[in-house]
């Protein structure tokens, strides 16, 4: 057998003249390890292009372009550089065209969304996708059925449609389905269609006429730059773990298996999950969990007793127990979730309560915690007056923020301490430099007693640990309320009370506060959702990580590099009762995907889409019983 490859314009690309096929043991393939697997793997990645600055016209043609439609956002005006010719429609740009339909310049057309014509009850932007990808249709459509334009190229311009960077989603949603048409429409016909997306940096704008230039089918402006899509080795992170093997929808959990290191880290099943629900408690999908220095501390093995990982989080309500009230399947929730790092909880439904609609479920997994902790600690506990004085350590971390917020809003002043490469953050939340000081040394102490003019503060918040802590004592002279939500340096207050006359020592775990006391626990969060929803409280910074990304994210929160809040967020569990829509399912990859789901998800129903009729490989209805 001979091969030879041609690229879209006919070109020869690759050349064959002996091509021999031998049939291979499957088990043959699995025997390379897992260094032939990675090697196997490919991921998508935008990466940085050069490109000519100053374009005549698009190389591949030799045309100038024009402009069909207006340019919402006015990008526009930087295609005077090339210049481009404007036109209303397909129409007019039609009837400018010699009579014998030759010679169709290159067009452009920019379809972006108009935030002023939004529709504030499409709160996940269904309505925008229909309309865009029904407007991209009829644009494809109208280039493709004239032609006059049978010899040009049409270039689609998209605002935020694209993600470059992994981490990050679009920025318009909206737009993102548009690139699948439209990826759809350059396979089906070669060299007719250019996709670019930009951002919002006038740079970009301005470097438009040189990527309508480019030549390239797919390309993304970002500040100006270019990146154009490119298939990467995939890099198999020796730290992302792996769901275990089991029957198909058994959840699973994280669990420290060796304790005294971060690398014991696993994912384990978790079968209580899915057992039947008890009196007054119901079932979780997680979406998101919180991740909490006690996380940590547990899984190095200092934190005394049993215990799982994961006390926080966020999700939707599948099914309730007995004695539920005031909640349903169905509902979004945020409280205290045990196992919260998995797919799937169970959890007393006192100790939950809804998220609001405009929230999303990191943004609600990143309360429960530490809000809670800050209003427990200065409502509960302090009961901070406005005139007092607080001494709030690690106020660059989630508590910290969180407790900042809530004590000025109750009134007090605040004093904060936190790493110097983080005071910006403390800045931005509204303290000056008088109020701040580091939290690595010990010169807080004078510092801040002699802001005080020598009377110290009222009420102390500490994490701390040894003479931290004995600093934070000395600071107040004339007594005053010392709280303590450390893990490592619990003291009596019996002993504290006679070395600092005055102070009240109190030490608390907020998990332990909810198990033994889960309707306190549900109204505190309850307030502090009344606080976000008047304004007097809003969310600090997050930053996410997938769970299976979790020893990445526990050695962040370790090195004490985060400002605000970590995150991790739950891969969706396969519902076996629900269905799964494939397009292009009656296609060669198409039925052994679907093959695939049914054997290793459960998946027992499914919907193969397809513009073709006929099924190229086995019936779609024999992919689960097929070997």
């Amino acid at each position: 057998m001979s091969v030879e490859l041609f690229d879209g314009e006919g070109r020869p690309v690759v050349s064959v003249d002996s091509l021999a096929l031998r049939p291979v043991d499957p088990a043959q393939l699995g025997h390379g390890g897992s260094h032939g697997i990675d090697d196997a793997l490919f991921r998508l990645e935008w990466t940085a292009s050069g490109a000519a600055q100053e374009p005549a016209g698009n190389p591949a043609t030799g045309r100038r372009p024009v402009q069909v439609g207006a340019d919402p956002a006015g990008s526009g005006s930087a295609l005077e550089r090339t210049p481009a010719e404007p036109y209303a429609d397909f129409a007019a740009l039609a009837d400018s065209l010699p009579g014998d339909g030759t010679g169709g310049p290159d067009a452009i057309v920019f379809l972006y969304t108009d935030p002023d014509g939004a529709d504030d009850d499409d709160t996940y932007g269904i309505d925008a996708m229909h309309t865009a990808a029904h407007r991209a249709l009829g644009t494809v459509q109208a280039w493709l059925s004239d032609e006059r334009f049978g010899t040009a190229r049409l270039t689609v311009v998209t605002r935020g449609a694209v993600t470059t960077d992994p981490d990050e989603g679009p920025a318009d949603p909206a737009y993102a389905p548009v690139w699948g048409l439209l990826r759809t429409a350059q396979t089906e016909n070669p060299g007719r269609f250019a996709l670019i997306d930009m951002d919002d940096d006038e740079r970009s704008a301005i470097a438009l006429p040189a990527a309508l230039a480019s030549g390239e089918p797919q390309l993304a402006l970002r500040t100006g730059q270019f990146l154009v899509p490119r298939l990467t080795r995939a890099v198999n992170r020796a730290d992302t773990l792996t769901p275990p093997v089991a029957a198909p929808g058994t959840p699973w959990r994280l669990d420290a298996a060796t304790q005294g290191t971060l690398e014991g880290l696993t994912l384990v099943a978790n079968e209580s999950a899915s057992a039947p629900l008890g009196p007054g408690e119901i079932r979780v999908a997680v979406r998101a969990a919180g991740l909490n220095f006690r996380d940590v501390v547990f899984t190095l093995g200092l934190l005394p007793g049993d215990g799982s990982l994961g006390i926080e989080g966020s999700g939707v309500i599948t099914e309730v127990g007995p004695a539920v009230t005031g909640l349903k399947a169905g509902d979004r929730i945020m409280g205290m979730l045990p196992d919260a790092f998995g797919p799937l909880t169970v959890v007393d439904h006192r100790l939950v309560v809804r998220i609001p609609d405009h929230w999303s479920f990191e943004e609600a997994a990143a309360i429960p915690i530490v809000y809670g902790t800050a209003y427990y600690a200065l409502v509960e506990l302090a009961g901070i007056r406005p005139g007092e004085t607080l001494l709030l350590h690690a106020a660059a971390g989630g508590v910290g923020l969180a407790a900042l917020q809530l004590a000025r809003h109750l009134g007090a002043e605040v004093y904060g301490t936190a790493s110097p490469g983080k005071w910006d953050a403390l800045r931005a939340a509204g303290l000056d430099g008088g109020h701040i000081a580091s939290s690595r040394t010990l010169d807080f102490e004078p510092q801040f007693l002699a802001a005080t003019g020598g009377r110290g503060v009222d009420v102390v918040l500490d994490c701390l640990a040894r003479e931290f802590v004995d600093a934070s004592l000395r600071l107040q002279p004339h007594g005053g309320r010392f709280i303590e939500m450390g893990k490592t340096d619990i003291r009596e207050p019996q002993e504290v009370a006679a070395a600092h006359p005055g102070v009240e020592y109190q030490a608390f775990d907020l998990v332990t506060v909810a198990q033994e006391d889960p309707d306190l626990f549900r109204r505190m969060l309850t307030e502090i959702v009344e606080l976000f929803e008047r304004g007097a409280l809003r969310h600090s910074p997050i930053r996410t990580w997938d769970v299976r990304r979790a020893p990445e994210a526990f050695r962040f929160l370790s090195q004490a590099q985060n400002i605000g809040k970590i995150v991790l967020t739950m891969p969706p569990m396969w519902n076996p009762e629900g269905t799964v829509l494939i397009t292009g399912g009656t296609g060669t990859l198409g039925v052994l995907f679907a093959r695939h789901v049914v054997r290793e998800y459960g998946v027992r129903h499914l919907l193969l889409v397809s513009r073709r009729a006929r099924v190229r490989t086995s019936p779609p209805s024999t992919a689960a019983s097929e070997p």
